[in-house]
């Protein structure tokens, strides 16, 4: 396979931040989560919750995702267990644009999974908005299994 992990630069970090910042408040506005108005702000606060030392920060492994020694994209894995470093969950993975619909998403899912398999990591876990069907569907195929459901009725005139 030519598609690769490869330990992200702090060139790159520097690069991909701010735009996952604006990514994550958007994801979350358009599933009605959060309000437009102060949403920046909120995701930059998780951001830094979750990387306070950038990639530095213990337990988390950002990489660039290469195909073909471009790079099409990133991945950010945290690992968690009570002992001993078990669990991966997937925080974020993105394929840029004109990477999208050629199958580098599943390979990158792939390449996450022997990863971790390598490192004997027993469970690989995520986050999904209900509005990203694609996704959903890619990681239904991929095997994975919901644990949990959220939901949420509009009623009355609410327009968010």
């Amino acid at each position: 396979m030519s598609l690769k992990l490869e330990p992200m630069t702090q060139k790159t970090f520097d690069e991909i931040y701010e735009n996952s910042i604006h990514e994550y408040a958007h994801e979350h506005i358009k599933s009605g989560d959060w309000e437009a108005e102060g949403a920046i702000e909120r995701a930059r606060s998780d951001f830094e919750k979750l990387l306070p030392y950038g990639l530095a920060t213990e337990n988390q492994d950002l990489f660039s995702v290469n195909y073909l020694d471009e790079m099409i994209g990133y991945c950010w894995l945290h690992f968690e267990g009570i002992k001993k470093k078990t669990k991966c969950f997937i925080y974020d993975v993105h394929i840029f644009d004109s990477y999208r619909g050629q199958g580098l998403g599943e390979k990158t899912m792939l390449c996450i999974e022997d990863y971790c398999q390598k490192r004997n990591i027993h469970r690989i876990g995520l986050h999904v908005f209900g509005h990203n069907e694609r996704a959903v569907s890619l990681y239904n195929k991929l095997g994975f299994q919901t644990t949990n459901y959220r939901m949420e009725k509009v009623i009355g005139n609410d327009t968010h």
